[in-house]
């Protein structure tokens, strides 16, 4: 019995995992109380039982025939037992029953958490491959690893108990059967214990591969990924990467399997040698030449061992069970837990009046160049800035890094004259309407797309038109057969909208039109349209978006006319900026691509476009 206990206290320090496990049966208590302490009690209970039904109840019913017991002393007591197992019975049916409701609400509660640490993460840390193996193995089975460990846990409390009180009845009888249960029981917590680790050690050497194995399947199922794999023979490519991630997998697997199936081979192999072959020896034994008293009781206890290695096995298989999920939701703990500087008490932002760069630079973590080198302007409310320059210029990291969605390192950001780092970021963010180059609509009706929440009444849905037809969306599309509560995309729902990419990003910019932001930024938001859908779409949005701060970012120099200051980017630093005619004046990079791109349209327009196009180029 000192070894139980000496097994539950080695729970406690080996690798931590009681207090992982501590951890993981929190986030059930948070979820739900009743759920944990129901599961804890039915598995418990029901383990207990089964001592007093398969192993006391046999003892008993032995005696009382050796003794002449009468029968109706002996019926009372069957009747008991009967009804507790009916008890027991109908106790696990309520329970699964119940554990079925709540499961959702486990999920919901331990999901929530992650998604909102999610919110807080900084961009830089999703261009971190650890990171992301990490954040995999977090949301890995996190509901059904949490409710397993409750379950399993109540099965091991029971088969502790059950263990000790089958072997408290068998050590009346014969104190020296012990030694059949101890030497197993010993063996099966050593191995039992490196068995554990093997298999955790195999979960995260498979991590990344399986990543990998994952993100090929996905390419193949999404539609966004349809064009290019029927258009391009990537399939070679893709199923090469998936065929080496999967061998890898095999091989790493195949090592930590060997290892565990020699550490099972061992835990079996010493029950069924002491607790079964040796001590049925010892039984027959002790029948055969012992006191003819003593035979009834020998006899019963050939099922009390057997009941008694079975609960044994099972506490020790359970306990090997909780260590290994114990570590796994360790991944869990890690991400929720991780240190986070304390929030300190940050300004909100209510309006932004300017924004300041002063000298600020960026360099991408494990990039050897700078991102951004010595940037500096200012952005007033009300101003109109262009910022142009190829592809990879930096236009785009610039935004994120003036939205906060990045953290200077070089320089600072100055927001209405305070340091961005000053600011709470979740007020300064919503002050702006941004329409990303890499915009995503989402399988959820037009009408929450534009508004990006659920509509509240009928004047939400009166803002989302007016949104969609200032961003020249066609509302009496025929494909929107629900007008407004038409899904986007058919993944979902068969009578669902499936946007073209101009009508995607016309549903974006639509966002920009329903908000009321201090500032707009749009990043490359007309490279769908054509110049003349461009033309009316600016025209759009120089209107209604007077007195607000506007930034067009674009390798396209269409829009820069209408700006009141154009910054050209390259190679990560500003290297020209003025007005339109400043800078054509200038002779430089911006006269050079401005030229270039009007000769390009002039050659290749519809004369039908030409007409909107020569509004912009002049």
């Amino acid at each position: 019995m000192g070894i139980i206990i000496l097994g539950v206290h080695n729970m406690k320090t080996k690798d931590s995992s009681f207090k992982h496990l501590k951890y993981a049966l929190k986030q059930i208590w948070g979820a739900d109380k009743l759920l944990l302490a129901f599961s804890i009690f039915k598995n418990s209970i029901e383990q207990i039982f089964y001592v007093f039904f398969f192993v006391y109840l046999t003892k008993y019913i032995f005696n009382c025939i050796e003794r002449n017991i009468e029968y109706s002393r002996l019926f009372k007591f069957l009747v008991i037992a009967c009804l507790g197992h009916i008890f027991v019975h109908f106790t696990c049916g309520w329970y699964e029953a119940y554990r079925k409701v709540k499961t959702p609400e486990v999920y919901r509660y331990i999901f929530h958490r992650v998604m909102d640490l999610s919110d807080s993460l900084e961009l830089k840390d999703y261009e971190n491959p650890e990171f992301y193996d990490k954040y995999s193995r977090a949301l890995d089975r996190v509901v059904d690893s949490a409710i397993d460990l409750a379950i399993k846990f109540g099965v091991y409390c029971g088969n502790v108990v059950s263990t000790v009180a089958s072997l408290a009845i068998i050590v009346v009888v014969d104190p020296f059967l012990l030694v059949f249960m101890i030497v197993p029981m010993i063996v099966s917590l050593y191995f039992g214990s490196k068995n554990g680790k093997c298999n955790y050690e195999r979960e995260k050497a498979i991590t990344r591969d399986k990543r990998v194995a994952d993100y090929v399947k996905r390419v193949y199922y999404e539609k966004k990924y349809a064009a290019e794999v029927r258009l391009f023979d990537i399939n070679s490519i893709l199923l090469k990467k998936q065929e080496e991630a999967v061998e890898r997998m095999e091989t790493v697997s195949m090592r930590y399997r060997m290892r565990s199936a020699f550490y099972s081979f061992i835990m079996k192999g010493s029950y069924s040698i002491f607790a079964g072959v040796i001590a049925y020896f010892y039984v027959v034994v002790r029948v055969k030449f012992g006191n003819i008293s003593d035979i009834s009781s020998y006899v019963a206890m050939i099922s009390a061992m057997a009941f008694s290695t079975n609960q044994l096995k099972q506490a020790v298989e359970n306990r090997i069970f909780l260590n290994n999920e114990s570590r796994l939701f360790k991944n869990l703990e890690e991400f929720l837990e991780r240190d986070v500087p304390e929030s300190e008490e940050k300004t909100p932002i209510h309006e932004i009046k300017s924004i300041e760069l002063k000298d600020v630079s960026f360099t991408y973590p494990g990039a050897k160049s700078e991102t951004l080198k010595n940037i500096s302007f200012k952005w007033d409310k009300g101003d109109r800035l262009a910022i142009v320059g190829y592809n990879g210029a930096g236009k785009t990291t610039l935004i994120k890094l003036l939205m906060g969605l990045y953290e200077v390192q070089s320089g600072e950001i100055l927001v209405n004259g305070m340091d961005i780092k000053d600011i709470d970021l979740n007020s300064y963010r919503e002050r702006f309407g941004t329409v990303f180059q890499d915009l995503q609509v989402f399988a959820m009706p037009l009408v929450e797309n534009v508004l990006m929440r659920r509509p509240e009444g009928r004047e939400d849905y009166d803002k989302a038109k007016k949104a969609l037809i200032n961003a020249q969306f066609d509302v009496s599309h025929k494909g929107l057969i629900h007008g407004l509560d038409t899904v986007v995309s058919r993944e979902f729902d068969q009578e669902g909208f499936v946007p073209s990419g101009g009508q995607a990003q016309k549903i974006a910019i639509a966002r920009v039109f329903a908000r009321d932001p201090d500032m707009v930024i749009l990043d490359e938001p007309s490279s769908a349209l054509d110049p003349l859908a461009e033309y009316n779409m600016y025209n759009n949005m120089m209107k209604l978006s007077e007195g607000k701060g506007v930034i067009f970012i674009s390798h396209r120099l269409s829009s820069a006319r209408m700006a009141d200051l154009i910054y050209l980017m390259k190679d990560g630093q500003v290297v020209e900026s003025g007005t339109h005619e400043q800078l054509i004046a200038l002779g430089g990079y911006y006269h050079e691509m401005f030229t270039l791109q009007a000769e390009n349209y002039q050659e290749s327009l519809p004369e039908e476009m030409l007409k909107g196009a020569e509004a912009f180029y002049g």
